[in-house]
């Protein structure tokens, strides 16, 4: 699953905040309950005192001007930041099995996790430095013990031991690099997320994954350059990098690496070409196009966005030989994404689709699109942008998939801001799995409750159901003939979290 970067919220955590240990499965709930209580909002708000009010405190003011006259005089610690937060997250996964004709148990776990991020300014204008961790823990788990929200209790995603039973407690450092600019020149080097246009990118769980790598680029106004070398990675699921491996994997990748151009224009419209290889073995490349305009009046609660955009993703591999496991595709795999947004003040409506080429004239390859430089999940990501929460990754061999979306703030029917409702559903078909007649149909849909509180104190702590309905229309078992599909699914989540930011 992916998660995206979350809203930095103003001194919530306790300085002793920390992951908790495990306990009872019973006791698990209390966590929610008291996450709750603090993200919600209170239901008697204390009357807020403006400039003329006499009962405001001669002291009023005092320990924010006392923040913004520190100074150390050096750049490298008076424009440095901390963030992060705590945040919880509930899952029950069931699975349907055509063996025994009924559901079972998937994923069923409730997870912990708190993280820190230190980014500091830079010394002398010139170099700096960026660290972060994390710390995950199950409090309850009676499902799969490779769920994404822990660490799996093997060490890399080629050699799995099924043989283990528990998820590993722990913590995991995502960000150890220096950072230097120079100019309309900046780099980075260590541990990182690759940033700047390129076609590598990262897993995400409530965290990112990690490059071991270097990452450089410049910015002229418009236009941007960026590239990109790494030699290990780990998924947010792994505590430590592993080096590359082949699908086979025995094989070593020694390396991938990225380069990509974007260039932004006066009109709102935006481009992007990237290309990028992992040695010897796959090839990755994409074309990016958006355009956004907006109207009504410009940076007003009344204004309307709209968003258009196309994608060209591309794949090749080095082995053509139809009988190695490291054969993925019989010629270029293709996913040509389009997709249109838009927002009111109250309203989003989402509408996109994909369509898939992953071609195969041996069983050995994969049948389906996964945009990143090595084949198994979890072992490297591309930057690849189309996702809908909605269980499948809707790319099978010849499957087109349409997606419509629609998310209600309620901002005007309740006596308090920051709730949101949401709907969608998702449809593919044509799917096609080498030595199978039969098409793979499948469709889903999602419904989402929502809470972010808009404003201090903690400021961007949220609440978040989401359910997702998912149908497979073949009569193949998971993981079958199309390698990337799997059977109907109910899968409920629950995600909340108190983030902070120094």
């Amino acid at each position: 699953m992916k998660t995206f970067p979350l809203p930095a919220a103003k001194g919530c955590l306790p300085a002793n905040a920390r992951t908790t240990s495990a306990v009872r499965p019973r006791r698990s709930i209390l966590v929610p309950v008291v996450l709750a209580l603090l993200c919600l909002p209170p239901l008697f708000p204390p009357r807020s005192a403006d400039a003329g009010d006499d009962t405001a405190p001669a002291t009023a003011g005092a320990e924010e001007a006392k923040k913004r006259s520190f100074s150390t005089g050096t750049d490298f610690f008076d424009k440095a930041a901390l963030s992060g937060g705590l945040y919880y997250f509930q899952r029950d996964r069931k699975r349907y099995d055509p063996a025994s004709d009924a559901y079972a148990v998937n994923l069923e776990h409730a997870t912990l996790q708190a993280n820190a991020d230190f980014s500091s300014g830079f010394l002398g204008d010139s170099v700096g430095v960026d660290f972060a961790l994390f710390g995950s823990t199950d409090i309850h788990n009676a499902g799969a013990v490779d769920h994404e929200m822990g660490f799996f209790p093997w060490h890399n995603p080629w050699h799995p031991d099924w043989s283990k039973n528990k998820t590993k407690d722990g913590f995991s450092v995502y960000t150890a690099a220096i950072k230097a600019k120079a100019g309309p020149l900046w780099g980075r080097a260590g541990y990182l997320q690759p940033s700047g246009p390129g076609v590598l990118g990262v897993n995400w769980s409530i965290m990112p994954g990690t490059y071991r790598g270097l990452n450089m680029g410049a910015d002229f106004g418009n236009l941007s350059v960026a590239a990109a070398w790494a030699d290990e990675y780990k998924a947010p699921w792994f505590p430590s990098t592993n080096a590359f491996l082949k699908n086979d994997g025995q094989s070593r990748v020694p390396w991938l690496w990225s380069a990509g151009t974007s260039y932004r224009f006066a009109d709102g419209f935006t481009v992007e070409a990237a290309y990028g290889e992992s040695k010897n073995h796959l090839k990755n490349a994409h074309f990016k196009s958006r355009y956004e305009t907006e109207y009504g009046q410009s940076g007003t609660k009344d204004t309307h966005k709209l968003s258009l955009g196309y994608h060209l993703y591309l794949m090749d591999d080095n082995d053509d030989s139809g009988t190695s496991p490291n054969d993925n595709f019989a010629g270029t795999a293709s996913q040509h994404y389009l997709f249109s947004r838009f927002d009111t003040k109250l309203w989003t409506v989402k509408l996109e689709g994909t369509y898939t080429r992953a071609p195969v004239t041996s069983s050995v390859q994969v049948g389906y699109f996964a945009y990143r430089l090595t084949d198994r999940n979890g072992s490297s990501k591309g930057a690849y942008e189309a996702w809908w929460d909605a269980r499948s990754d809707w790319n099978a061999h010849d499957e087109k998939a349409v997606y419509l979306g629609v998310e209600r703030r309620l901002d005007d029917l309740l006596p308090l801001p920051g709730f949101s409702i949401g709907l969608g559903a998702a449809l593919g078909w044509d799917g096609k799995a080498y030595g199978y007649s039969e098409h793979l149909k499948e469709w889903a849909f999602n419904v989402d409750i929502g809470y972010s509180k808009p404003d201090a104190p903690c400021q961007g702590a949220f609440v978040k159901v989401h359910y997702t309905e998912y149908k497979n229309g073949s009569s193949q078992p998971s993981w079958a003939a199309y390698k990337n599909a799997f059977q109907d699914e109910h899968d409920i989540k629950l995600f909340m979290g108190i983030p902070f930011d120094l």
